[in-house]
């Protein structure tokens, strides 16, 4: 598997993915930002979906029902603002995030059955607590929610640190770096009571800069990692496959250190991804490739408003392709006609295969696995006692 040749030339804009130009040319961008204060108390409508909705997150949506239709009339007319939360058993789960439209068109158009269409772009924004949820006679959901607080913590030594050193004191961009700033923590940490490594795990830049270690081979193939600490941990729970109560743990945590320490620990694992259903293998970690700005990872709807988590992969085995004609319908890759691929062992649904229409696009061809259809496993084999 290790043979496989990375594809070393990319001509296509991965900035093209992110605008879900799919959805039409008729959407109406929404200017400005609502930022909800800390701690405050409010009313949400909630929409309800079976993955996790991440701050910083792009959330596509096509709808047909009325009643939601109608609700997100009422969130555009006002802050433009609505939650998300997953299905839970047996009830839904209590950590969601706001979601903000920033561009929308109301098709104004009743189709079959008396339903009308209404398409969106809306991007995760800030973490909120659902208190009490309230189901109308319409069955329109809302909710009474407490927005949750993004905890920032100051660096380990700021109170501790010798003013003497400051002079000394480098941003980490390099391992060398790290390694220079570690000599400097050493004399700090001599005024403390705890040895430097134990404020080294809850220094945040340091996680930032072991993490981006981990990711360097996705920032190779032309992804962008973020930089900031908390972008980051938020980053790499949407992008890398995790279980759904692991995403939803670290969505529950208020700071981006407690995210990043978790995060890593997942990181140093070599993982292997098998089908859902059966269990057999069809790619790793290691394959993934970036086709999208935001990650390897997008969000994406298909015309029927179902929105599906999707990864993108150089390389995978074990599936087998729909004997149909390759389609360039709603593609979600602009130049690229997509193949439904079905798990060969058990024929479960798990993506589809991107090939390039146009000549000098790069690479000629891709794979787009979605989230829910794959699971993650070890690679390290346990050994007897």
């Amino acid at each position: 598997m290790e043979d496989i040749p990375v594809p070393t030339e990319n001509t296509f804009d991965v900035t093209l993915p992110a605008t879900h130009s799919y959805l039409g040319q008729n959407l109406e961008e929404l200017r400005g930002r609502t930022i909800l204060d800390d701690g405050i108390y409010m009313n949400l409508p909630l929409f309800i979906k079976q993955s996790v909705l991440f701050p910083g997150q792009t959330l596509p949506m096509t709808v047909f029902g009325a009643q939601t239709i109608d609700m997100l009339r009422t969130c555009i007319q006002n802050d433009r603002t609505f939650g998300v939360v997953c299905y839970g058993y047996p009830e839904m789960e209590r950590i969601g995030t706001t979601a903000e439209i920033y561009e929308y068109t109301d098709g104004g158009i009743w189709l079959d059955h008396g339903r009308g269409e209404f398409r969106l772009k809306a991007k995760g924004r800030q973490r909120f607590k659902i208190l009490r949820v309230i189901t109308q006679d319409n069955n329109k959901i809302s909710a009474n929610v407490k927005v949750l607080p993004e905890i920032t913590l100051e660096p380990p030594f700021l109170d501790q640190r010798l003013a003497s050193l400051d002079r000394l004191r480098i941003s980490i961009d390099t391992e060398e770096d790290m390694k220079k700033q570690e000599r400097v923590e050493n004399m700090d940490a001599a005024l403390t009571p705890w040895p430097a490594w134990v404020y080294r795990q809850y220094d945040p830049v340091r996680l930032s800069f072991r993490i981006r270690q981990h990711l360097q081979f996705l920032e190779t193939r032309g992804g962008s990692v973020p930089k900031d600490p908390i972008d980051l941990s938020f980053w790499v729970a949407q992008n890398i496959l995790m279980d759904h109560n692991e995403r939803l743990m670290l969505l529950s945590y208020d700071c981006a250190i407690s995210r990043l320490q978790r995060e890593i620990k997942y990181l140093v694992e070599d993982k292997i991804y098998v089908c859902v259903n059966c269990e057999s293998f069809i790619g790793r970690q290691s394959h993934m490739f970036p086709m999208n700005k935001e990650g390897p990872q997008g969000t994406y709807v298909n015309p029927g408003g179902i929105i599906h988590e999707t990864i993108t992969f150089y390389h995978i085995q074990g599936v087998i392709l729909s004997p149909s004609t390759p389609s360039i319908e709603y593609s979600w890759f602009p130049g690229y006609a997509w193949t439904v691929a079905n798990c060969k062992s058990c024929r479960h649904h798990v993506g589809w295969k991107f090939t390039a229409v146009e000549s000098n696009l790069r690479p000629k061809e891709f794979w787009g696995l979605t989230r829910r259809s794959l699971k993650n496993k070890d690679l390290k084999v346990k050994k007897k006692k």
